[in-house]
Formats: C-alpha cells, sequence, structure tokens
C-alpha cells in the first residue's frame, strides 16, 4: 500500500520570512558565503566591491575602513535572519509603523 502524506504548512510570519538558522561568521569567507545564502539580494556583490574600495583606499597599515565594511555587511545577515526586525521593516514599508 502506498503511503500518501498530506503537505502542511505551519504559520509563518504574511511577509514570508521565517526564522532560518542563523550561520556562523568567522571570517570574510565566512561571510562571503553567509551572504550569498542568507544576505538580501545584492549584498554579495555590493559587499565585494565596497571590500575592494576601502581595502584600495587603505593605508598598507591601517585596515580599519575594510573592517567596518566587513562589520556592516556581517550585521546586515544578522538583521535577515531575525524575524522580529525583518517585520518591523516590512511593517514600516507598508507605513504600519507611521503615526
Amino acid at each position: 500500500m502506498p503511503f500518501h502524506q498530506e503537505l502542511t504548512m505551519s504559520a509563518q510570519p504574511e511577509h514570508g520570512w521565517g526564522a532560518m538558522p542563523l550561520p556562523e561568521i568567522r571570517t570574510v569567507d565566512d561571510l562571503r558565503s553567509a551572504l550569498s545564502r542568507y544576505g538580501f539580494p545584492g549584498d554579495r556583490e555590493r559587499f565585494e566591491e565596497e571590500l575592494a574600495a576601502a581595502i584600495g583606499a587603505s593605508p598598507t597599515n591601517d585596515f580599519a575602513g575594510a573592517a567596518a565594511v566587513v562589520r556592516a555587511y556581517r550585521h546586515r545577515v544578522l538583521i535577515r535572519n531575525s524575524p522580529e526586525i525583518m517585520a518591523a521593516l516590512e511593517d514600516a514599508r507598508s507605513g504600519g509603523g507611521s503615526t
């Protein structure tokens, strides 16, 4: 007898962003992978452009600009992985947060 399993759907936020497993980001390569998988559309490409520009403009003994780019994009991955933040952004975008 064939086994039949009905597909069931759990309640997800209206905007479609459910909780995703938070990626571990310890290296720039980890961040690249996380941006490709968990980032906003175009984040990976913009990250590479901004990182290259920051490195190119940095003195050889100070990569603070490149580190700032890495921190900013790491933060974007964390934002993208927070259902609460994504819901608040969607609410603000749709005008629900205005008074």
